[in-house]
C-alpha cells in the first residue's frame, strides 16, 4: 500500500466511524506502511478534520456510559490505553451529567440484585459492589447507592 491509497483509505475509515489516531495508527501498520508515512496521514487526517482527539473522547465516554453502562474508571482505563492524553479524558470525563449517572448505576444494580438468589444481605451486598467495580463504578458510590437501596 502507498502513500495516497493509505490516505483515502483512513479518510474513508474515519468518514464512517471515529476514530483516534492509535486506532488509524495500527491500521496502517497491518499494511507495513514505513512509520514516516503513517505520521504524514496522520497529520494530514488531524488538519482535515477527519480526526479530532475531544471529539472521539467526547463520543466514547458517551456511547460507553449510554449502551454499556460502563463507570468512569473503566472508561478513562479504555481511553488511556488508546493513548489519548489526560487532559482531554479528563474533560470527557467531566461532561457525564452526575444525575444520569447515579440512575444508571442504580438500574444497574438493582438488575443484578434480582439475579442473585443468595439470601444472605452481606453476601449479595458484596456481590453487588464487586459487579459494580467490575463495571467501572467507584466504590464510594456504589456503596451509597447500596446504602440507599437497602433503604427502600
Amino acid at each position: 500500500m502507498n502513500y495516497k491509497e493509505a490516505l483515502s483509505y483512513a479518510m474513508d475509515l474515519c468518514s464512517r466511524q471515529e476514530k483516534c489516531n492509535s486506532e488509524i495508527r495500527e491500521k496502517l501498520t497491518k499494511f507495513n506502511l514505513p512509520e514516516p508515512q503513517i505520521e504524514k496521514v496522520l497529520n494530514v487526517l488531524k488538519q482535515e478534520g477527519f480526526i479530532d482527539e475531544a471529539r472521539y473522547a467526547g463520543m466514547f465516554v458517551r456511547d460507553k456510559l449510554r449502551f454499556n453502562h460502563w463507570g468512569r474508571v473503566k472508561i478513562r482505563y479504555m481511553l488511556s490505553g488508546k493513548q489519548i492524553p489526560e487532559k482531554i479524558i479528563n474533560e470527557a470525563i467531566q461532561g457525564i451529567d452526575e444525575q444520569d449517572y447515579r440512575e444508571i448505576l442504580m438500574d444497574e444494580l438493582k438488575k443484578k440484585r434480582r439475579q442473585i438468589k443468595d439470601a444472605n444481605p452481606y453476601t449479595a451486598r458484596n456481590k453487588l459492589a464487586r459487579f459494580g467495580q467490575q463495571r467501572g463504578f467507584e466504590s464510594g458510590l456504589i456503596f451509597q447507592i447500596l446504602n440507599e437501596m437497602k433503604k427502600t
